[in-house]
């Protein structure tokens, strides 16, 4: 199983990871906007525990200091592009945003409206149907590196994907060093790398203009997606065990340069 590689050891862990819950909303105006029908959004946030949850004493965590319960500590942005809704969805997704409009340019037909593009069917096993964009990822910082950004991102996917004939992502800058001199070109081709290798953990292939795709008809990604709870679980299973955490215990995982933090920069981590 493609799997990610540990970046941070547990004992940098703020909590139990165990412990994330996601919350996921979708809110629209009452009157009539443009695109309504075609371009929908999901905001999910990512929550230490619940609210309520006072049962959770510091102790438990061995001292950690852990976030209160409830606290938010990252969210994820995503769009259902429908199909078949008589707009032009490359100009719904234009609207939006720069990101939105490459994945919009990568994947449909010509005139944006009707049908998708030839290499994108041929790329997706049943190419009818909404596509799920999946915009950005991100976690709080002392939360990354530890392999849970794609891990989060499976999850959202699985529970928002349904109807959808594939999901996509295009990776981008989303965080920069505060030197910025020290983004060159070499920088960015690293950076993009340490991307692929996330996105591939849950099941992404990279598919044309730096646009990757996750087939929701293979069962290829729900294996991913299987692997990835495996490792949050041991993951928490390291950080209750007594005694001094290993170095090298479950991995960093982000989730774009810019809109799904990467390792380095990292974000979903």
């Amino acid at each position: 199983m493609t799997s990610a590689t540990p970046k941070r050891p547990v004992s940098e862990l703020p909590g139990d990871p165990a412990r994330l819950h996601l919350h996921y909303g979708h809110g629209h105006p009452a009157v009539s906007y443009d695109y309504e029908d075609t371009l929908e959004p999901w905001h999910v946030v990512v929550t230490y525990g619940t609210a309520g949850d006072e049962e959770w004493e510091d102790e438990e965590d061995g001292g950690s200091h852990a976030p209160a319960a409830g606290s938010e500590i990252g969210h994820l942005i995503l769009w259902r592009l429908r199909d078949y809704t008589g707009d032009n969805r490359w100009e719904a997704a234009d609207a939006e945003s720069g990101d939105l409009e490459v994945i919009a340019s990568a994947v449909l037909g010509r005139s944006g409206r009707d049908g998708y593009s030839a290499a994108f069917e041929k790329a997706v096993t049943h190419p009818v149907g909404d596509l799920l964009l999946l915009d950005r990822v991100s976690l709080d910082k002392e939360w990354r590196g530890f392999g849970l950004g794609p891990a989060l991102a499976a999850e959202a996917i699985r529970r928002l994907s349904g109807g959808c004939c594939a999901v996509a992502v295009y990776p981008a800058m989303g965080e920069y060093p505060e030197d910025r001199e020290q983004v060159t070109e070499a920088y960015r081709r690293h950076a993009k790398k340490k991307i692929a290798a996330l996105w591939q953990s849950i099941g992404f292939q990279s598919f044309r203009r730096g646009v990757w795709l996750l087939d929701t008809a293979l069962r290829h990604p729900e294996e991913l997606l299987r692997a990835r709870r495996a490792e949050l679980h041991a993951l928490s299973a390291a950080f209750q065990r007594p005694g001094p955490a290993e170095s090298n215990s479950t991995g960093d995982m982000t989730a774009t340069e810019s809109g799904i933090q990467t390792p380095t920069s990292p974000g979903p981590g």
